[in-house]
């Protein structure tokens, strides 16, 4: 099959320019590098991709990026683009790789195995190949039992990263079992208050007080793009203490854009009822919402880092971030109109 070149970003590595140098970060992904895969996941603009970047930048790693699509699930031009990728990073090596036709379909797991060997053998140690956005990928595609194949085949000195919003892919949980795998997750991810005080002045326009900027901290609750995003609402004329009783416009638009208007209309409803709970349980979100399956939702919602944080007492209880909250609750006013929304704020859960 013809494959047209993908385009430049696909397979370059992200430049990376004033950004606050996260050294912390940095001695925990050299700790994961004795595992041949680190599996980095965390809500939408918490830094996964910048801070990957800057810490091969900062350690001058030579890398192999490759930015995952939903065309990927075309595993035949997955491996067409990551040939690609390969003849880029590595152009000194003239003999292509293997070309993935039709008679391989009955051999996935064969040929994706010689084809990765393949690629980790024009890798000169210590190499890095980062996979970023890896939850583009549909759950079904046959492009997850390429990846199993493909890790499995890492040498000594080769590390793969992986980037996504989503934990680890069922197929690939065996890796996880092997101790090939090393989860860095959202709480690894979050901003101390010294990285939030080192970040305020590279995006600020005037560096505010030390008062200001613990309160910016308190309210993007270690999220980057939340603090970014205030910086950028205050230069509009917001007040600082205003945030965590209001959500400037750049993060409205920010959820409303990345995630939310993307989420199907049953779960949309689902967020909207059950984020006028501080804490959430899973009695009190089926009774909320009429949703006999809340568990499920609710797990998966925090499973795939939808900005849904899990605490464990007797029984599962959740709590979305304070802003993505602030966010749900503003649009449900908006949806929902003022009856259904009495109705909803007058039921018994709310007064217990």
């Amino acid at each position: 099959m013809s494959v047209r070149p993908p385009p430049l970003a696909k397979i370059t590595r992200p430049r990376i320019r004033g950004v606050f140098p996260r050294e912390r970060l940095f001695g925990l992904l050299d700790e994961t590098r004795k595992y041949p895969v680190t599996w980095i996941s965390a809500p939408a603009g918490s830094g996964k991709t910048t801070l990957v970047a800057s810490f091969i930048d900062t350690n001058k790693i030579p890398c192999l990026w490759y930015q995952v699509d939903e065309g990927d699930a075309d595993i035949a031009t997955f491996f067409s683009y990551l040939g690609m990728a390969v003849k880029k990073a590595v152009p000194r090596k003239r003999k292509p790789l293997p070309l993935f036709t039709p008679e391989y379909l009955q051999g996935i797991p064969t040929f994706s195995l010689r084809y990765f060997e393949n690629i980790f053998n024009r890798l000169k140690p210590p190499s890095i190949l980062v996979l970023d956005n890896y939850q583009t990928v549909p759950a079904e595609s046959d492009f997850h039992e390429v990846i199993y194949q493909g890790i499995n085949a890492i040498p000594e000195g080769i590390n793969v990263f992986v980037i996504s919003r989503h934990d680890l892919h069922p197929a690939l949980v065996r890796l996880r079992i092997n101790g090939l795998v090393k989860m860095f997750g959202w709480q690894d991810l979050r901003l101390t208050l010294e990285e939030t005080a080192g970040i305020v002045p590279l995006k600020a326009q005037e560096v505010p007080s030390k008062d200001v900027i613990k309160k910016l901290h308190q309210a993007a609750d270690g999220w980057v793009a939340g603090l970014v995003l205030m910086l950028e609402g205050m230069k509009r004329g917001v007040e600082p203490h205003l945030f965590g009783k209001m959500a400037p416009e750049e993060i409205i638009d920010y959820f409303g854009n990345e995630l939310f208007n993307k989420t199907e209309q049953e779960i949309q409803d689902f967020l909207l009822k059950t984020a006028f709970l501080p804490k959430i349980s899973i009695k009190a979100a089926e009774q909320l919402t009429g949703f006999s399956n809340a568990d499920r939702i609710l797990s998966a919602l925090s499973r795939n880092n939808y900005f849904t944080e899990r605490h464990y007492s007797i029984e599962p209880v959740y709590q979305f971030h304070p802003l993505y909250r602030e966010f749900l609750m503003a649009r449900a006013r908006e949806t929902f109109s003022p009856e259904a929304l009495s109705a909803l704020l007058h039921q018994p859960r709310f007064h217990c």
